[in-house]
């Protein structure tokens, strides 16, 4: 075409355009090929950019100069140029694609390919005569393009994926912290300001507001006292602070008279990003039952040796049992006291199926100090638990996600010289989850007990001494009775202050709410983040609020019985749950003419009643309206009360399990699981018992026996 295109103006006299030498110097890739696919002309441009010379393409056919790469036989660009070509001639169309790997050879290395990507259009070009002339065949070399942009998207990647770790590790944190089993608080600032406050800190105060206020306003009793001094030189120096059995007089709830309260504590600076002092973490024990236990003890054990010092030869022999006993009791338990008092609990995250070693804190290692513990599984770190059974529930914790408690579990360990140790440990193992909501590992909170199992079997020893004694001295009998009634109380009061395992702990909320931006705070997993924390904190202060009334009916002295007229309470009752009765439109019924009158606390029936009818209301069946019947019978020297439901029921399986403290079967209504545990207390503490009778999708009856 150019030829001929040439010869014409040729024929032209005073005109000579040279087309071929114009397409050569034009900027762009371009190459002009025949109706056969024979390389007619290329631009200067698509030489260089293509690595060939216009000698090694003229006149040869397009694809027999640019092959397919034979290293990547999945990828045939030949075919794709040569469809596109043949899309443009049928529709005599400009044919475009958009991307094509295309390789070129390298030059002087024959067999190797450079790796290119390419933007190319195939245009035909037509003479007067409407036939088919050429090709106009264009491209353009986008490989660095492409490769800027995937380096860009692995950049995006690389960067969501470390936004992404960094998530997990603060949600992982975050839990540990909501977990942790000590009292703590974070005080903000030179004035002290309680920033954030967990539950257990906010327990040893249930009557006082403190959050978002200084420390000093929140217990002013605290300013003239030596506290005051201790937390000013903490954050003027940044030095931590450890305090032991420190008497400091507090009261609370607000506006009540302060108390001599015995803490352990610690004060441990906050450093901002500077390394500024700029608060103060707090963790607190409530040591004053374990300090007067201990004190009373003392007391008791001077009194006993004052009286047996005029008991001659056998009282000086038993006097010497005795100190022998209180001077090992007292030895147990300082050091039990230094043990678990002096100190935040032990910590470890285990990680993965193997259950690697992936977090270990300072009390948590002290714990094993000859070990190295840091990135190791478990049995290789501590290969003497394989039979034992810590590491049979830590599998079960890993594989179930089910929390597991020892308050007590012996555990042998080989010493440095191989010799094997009895050692005691209470823990608590926690199923940590990622953020896929799998289980990913093991959470520990761990306090060695070894020391208090010993001194409770000193003090079992003791006590068989003491009672030799008692045999013998009538006079010490009671004295020592005493005695043995405050080793037991002080080993229960011990072993109380372990149970601090606090789930769902409210404790970085307001911390998080200031950090988050109102663009965080808007978004949906935040907000079911917070929610599902508020909503933990919320039902953990109304099992706080069972707990309490609990705590009363166990304490609390039998009421005297009285003559009470059974179908006045129930009358009482039902006012009591008239919006329950209307919302259900519920009905009871009453058959009680057997037994009309019945010797009980009125209060205690009452509460026995209640808690059976509003149950039989809140748990009805969705599919019809609840129907109750109370009645009452006499059997065997009993008299039965009995309510009878036409709810949900219950299976065999859940019926042994219903009157454990905070078991509950249905969840879709509101409760604590700690209403038919009062009942069933307040029963047998008079004496009597109750009985369950249900059966799935027809009801249930109680039956509650009344001594005669």
């Amino acid at each position: 075409m150019l030829r001929s295109a040439a010869n014409a103006q040729e024929n032209q006299p005073g005109q000579s355009i040279p087309f071929q030498r114009l397409l050569e110097v034009q900027s762009g890739l371009i190459l002009l090929i025949s109706p056969d696919l024979t390389v007619m002309g290329a631009s200067d441009a698509y030489l260089r950019e293509t690595l060939v010379s216009r000698e090694h393409i003229m006149g040869k056919q397009l694809f027999t100069v640019f092959t397919d790469n034979p290293h990547t036989p999945e990828n045939s660009p030949s075919a794709t140029i040569r469809a596109s070509i043949e899309r443009a001639v049928a529709t005599r169309q400009t044919d475009k694609i958009d991307v094509i790997r295309y390789d070129i050879q390298a030059p002087g290395k024959p067999g190797e390919f450079i790796e290119r990507f390419w933007s190319t259009t195939n245009t035909p070009i037509y003479n007067s005569e409407n036939k088919l002339v050429c090709i106009l065949h264009e491209t353009k070399n986008i490989s660095d393009d492409l490769k800027t942009k995937a380096q860009l998207r692995e950049s995006r990647e690389k960067e969501q994926m470390a936004l992404a770790q960094a998530e997990q590790q603060r949600l992982r944190m975050e839990r540990l912290f909501d977990h942790a089993p000590a009292a703590c608080a974070m005080l903000e600032g030179p004035t002290f300001i309680y920033r954030v406050i967990n539950t257990a800190y906010q327990q040893l105060f249930p009557g006082r507001e403190m959050l978002n206020l200084p420390l000093f306003e929140a217990l002013p009793e605290l300013r003239d006292q030596a506290v005051y001094e201790i937390m000013q030189e903490v954050y003027r120096t940044g030095e931590t602070y450890k305090g032991k059995e420190v008497l400091v007089p507090v009261a609370r709830y607000e506006g009540q008279p302060t108390e001599d309260i015995y803490w352990n504590f610690i004060y441990q600076a906050l450093l901002d990003a500077d390394g500024q002092v700029n608060g103060i973490l707090i963790f607190a024990l409530d040591v004053t039952d374990f300090v007067v236990a201990r004190q009373q003890v003392e007391s008791n054990a001077a009194s006993l040796q004052t009286m047996n010092l005029g008991l001659e030869e056998v009282i000086n022999r038993r006097t010497f049992e005795l100190e022998q006993a209180q001077a090992e009791a007292e030895r147990q338990s300082k050091r039990l006291q230094g043990l678990f008092m002096g100190a935040p609990a032990a910590i470890c995250i285990l990680s993965g199926p193997d259950l690697v070693y992936e977090l270990v804190n300072p009390a948590y290692a002290a714990l094993f100090p000859e070990r190295e513990l840091l990135g190791k599984p478990i049995l290789e770190a501590l290969p003497e638990i394989e039979g034992n059974t810590v590491y049979k529930t830590f599998r079960e914790v890993y594989e179930t996600g089910r929390t597991h408690e020892e308050k007590e579990m012996y555990i042998p360990f080989a010493r440095l010289d191989g010799t094997m140790e009895d050692r005691y440990f209470r823990y608590i193992q926690q199923a940590r989850y990622n953020e896929q909501n799998q289980i990913d590992g093991v959470v520990v909170f761990a306090l060695e007990v070894t020391e208090q199992v010993q001194s409770r079997m000193a003090v079992e020893a003791s006590e068989e001494r003491l009672q030799k004694a008692n045999k013998e001295f009538n006079i010490a009998n009671q004295q020592l009775v005493y005695i043995n009634k405050d080793l037991d109380n002080f080993i229960y009061t011990a072993s109380h202050d372990l149970k601090a395992p606090i789930s769902n702990i409210e404790m970085l909320i307001g911390e998080l709410l200031l950090e988050l931006s109102e663009d965080s705070l808007d978004k949906p997993d935040v907000k079911r983040i917070l929610s599902m924390i508020q909503g933990s904190v919320s039902r953990f202060k109304k099992t706080i609020s069972s707990l309490t009334d609990i705590s009363k009916i166990q304490k609390e002295e039998l009421n005297k019985e009285e003559l009470v007229v059974v179908a006045d309470v129930v009358r009482e009752v039902e006012l009591d749950l008239g919006k329950k009765i209307a919302e259900k439109d519920a009905r009871i019924e009453t058959d009680i003419a057997d037994c009309s009158t019945m010797a009980f606390s009125e209060k205690n029936l009452r509460s026995i009643l209640y808690n059976l009818l509003s149950n039989g209301i809140k748990y009805s069946h969705p599919e019809r309206k609840p129907r109750l019947k109370v009645s009452c019978s006499h059997e065997n020297g009993f008299q039965v009360l009995q309510v009878r439901d036409n709810g949900l029921g219950l299976r065999p399986a859940q019926q042994a399990k219903l009157f454990t403290m905070f078991k509950r079967f249905h969840d879709h209504v509101e409760g604590t699981g700690v209403g038919l545990y009062m009942v069933k207390r307040i029963v047998e503490n008079a004496g009597g018992r109750i009985e369950v009778e249900s059966e799935i999708g027809v009801g249930t009856t109680f039956s509650v026996y009344f001594n005669k």
